[in-house]
């Protein structure tokens, strides 16, 4: 009897063990790498970037510190060249704005980012979705996507499908950031619609990055049941983001998977995309060097380095296979 006992218990732990690893989808076989580490990822913070079609051009977000004024956020770029990346340069349309979260359409033709920007039709500070056009090596004059989109409130984030429909983040349809698609017909953007209660939540739902066959959506959310644990020494009260992805099937998107590690962690993690050619998982995380209490004593000169380098806390550009990330997860 206790032998059956003892078996019995060991079955129950080996069962326990795999749906929890199923779970987290946990993939102990793979490390997310910093991309351009002291050029694109460094001591300051950066975060959602996105790829040209090509690979070979990054455009990033880069934030200043705190002010009694304000935060500014610009739109860098940098251009991998004989297999590094070159210094960064702030985009021509940004640097006076507070600019953020570009996305590439699948195509390269296009950039769309987020601005607190104003024009002649557009007279409040809050934030909308602005886009510009490749010309030639440059790119045109910011143009304001319109009413259609651009709601009262604060949109966060977006990403094109290859049919050209939009899904982006919003807080003005419900007051809360919800994920939203529109259209594009006869060459107009199509009243939004939103992407129904498997994905919007009480939670928030942003950084949308769509698959360019719309076969699948990764965004970030905060505060779900299923978010990873901040972890030990962390502020209870700091609510961390992670992805997570819904994929479309029978014309209706599956309740939402945290992807889990090694992507999430205890930190803040946001601004998925895959590249054009399916090959890479990218991804921005706030991961650091601490751990309360620390494992061994900082000592001032190792502190200092810690400070001034990546995974300090603040924002960094981070890639993995998407092969290996998305196993698993269907």
């Amino acid at each position: 009897m206790k032998k059956y006992i003892f078996l019995l218990l060991l079955l129950s732990i080996i069962v326990g063990y795999f749906f929890s690893s199923a779970g987290t989808n946990h993939r102990a076989d793979i490390t997310p790498t910093l991309i351009g580490i002291g050029i694109i990822s460094t001591e300051d913070d950066e975060f959602g970037a996105t790829f040209a079609p090509d690979g070979k051009t990054c455009y990033f977000s880069k934030k200043s510190p705190s002010t009694l004024q304000s935060n500014i956020y610009v739109i860098c770029y940098s251009q991998l060249q004989n297999g590094q990346w070159t210094e960064p340069k702030i985009a021509p349309f940004s640097g006076k704005y507070k600019d953020l979260n570009p996305r590439f359409s699948p195509d390269g033709s296009r950039l769309f980012f987020i601005s607190n920007r104003t024009d002649s039709t557009k007279k409040t500070a809050d934030s909308d979705i602005w886009m510009v056009r490749k010309n030639g090596d440059g790119w045109t004059e910011p143009e304001n996507l319109g009413p259609i989109i651009n709601t009262s409130g604060y949109e966060l984030g977006c990403s094109l499908a290859s049919d050209g429909t939009l899904y982006f983040s919003t807080t003005g349809n419900t007051g809360n950031v919800d994920l939203f698609r529109s259209k594009w017909i006869d060459g107009k953007y199509q009243k939004p619609e939103g992407l129904g209660e498997s994905i919007n939540t009480v939670y928030s739902e942003s950084d949308p990055f769509i698959a360019p066959d719309q076969s699948y959506i990764l965004f970030t959310s905060e505060g779900r049941p299923d978010a990873i644990p901040s972890g030990e020494g962390a502020s209870a009260n700091y609510q961390r983001s992670d992805i997570y992805i819904s994929f479309y099937n029978d014309g209706k998107w599956s309740a939402p998977q945290n992807v889990g590690p090694p992507v999430n962690s205890p930190a803040e993690e946001s601004g998925p995309s895959v590249s054009a050619d399916g090959k890479t998982f990218y991804f921005t995380s706030e991961k650091n060097f601490i751990a309360l209490p620390m494992k061994t004593k900082l000592e001032y000169s190792s502190f200092q380095k810690s400070l001034h380098a990546p995974q300090n806390g603040l924002g960094d550009i981070y890639q993995l296979p998407a092969t290996e990330f998305f196993k698993n997860l269907k």
